[in-house]
């Protein structure tokens, strides 16, 4: 009697324990595929990676960098945990690969705005066209209004030209509130500013 037994690499790959990635504790909100927690130090090099990008740039407020080296996400990073910013990866549930960033920050200005929340993000180019960010960002806001009580509204702004923000924006349930025309000045361009919003009762209804 003879037997068989198939050593080659692509064997042994197949033969092998598949470890299921473990959602870490730290994670904020968790969706169908992907989950938010806080940054961590060793998510420099992807955040990098990521965000150096001219596309992705194009449609950032000029306080993004670009380049986008390592060093402005080693600073960017710190700068989160050590003022404890509602400042978050996005990361595959299946795999926990880095695939963006979304942020809740106070908008600038009076007092009278406390109950505010200003909402910015972006998505790593190779997960675009999947749904993703619109995944995250209802993840996002579902999270702040459930946590925070005095929280009434978040809102955000995307340049006119940008109508793939606009759906992600929709698709979460934001609702276009207006148009500031000509707000935008950007590498000599004059773009329209769009204005959403979301309300408590908008999820609540």
């Amino acid at each position: 009697m003879s037997t068989q037994t198939n050593d080659t690499p692509a064997a042994a790959a197949a033969d092998a324990p598949t470890t299921k990635h473990i959602i870490p504790d730290t994670a904020i909100a968790v969706t169908e595929r992907l989950y938010l927690r806080p940054f961590e130090v060793s998510d420099a090099e992807a955040l990098a990676q990521a965000a150096n990008d001219p596309e992705l740039a194009k449609y950032m407020r000029n306080r993004f960098p670009s380049p986008y080296a390592l060093s402005h996400a080693h600073g960017w990073i710190e700068h989160c945990r050590a003022e404890g910013t509602h400042s978050f990866g996005i990361f595959t549930a299946e795999a926990g690969e880095y695939a963006g960033s979304i942020t809740l920050e106070l908008p600038t200005g009076d007092k009278i705005y406390a109950g505010t929340r200003e909402l910015g993000y972006f998505l790593a180019r190779k997960f675009w066209g999947r749904g993703f960010m619109s995944e995250a960002v209802r993840g996002l806001t579902r999270w702040a209004f459930a946590t925070f009580p005095e929280l009434l509204r978040i809102e955000a702004t995307t340049f006119a030209p940008n109508v793939a923000s606009q759906s992600v924006l929709r698709k979460a349930g934001f609702v276009k509130e207006g148009t500031r025309r000509l707000a935008i000045v950007k590498n000599g361009e004059q773009i329209d500013e769009i204005m959403f919003g979301l309300i408590r009762t908008d999820i609540e209804a």
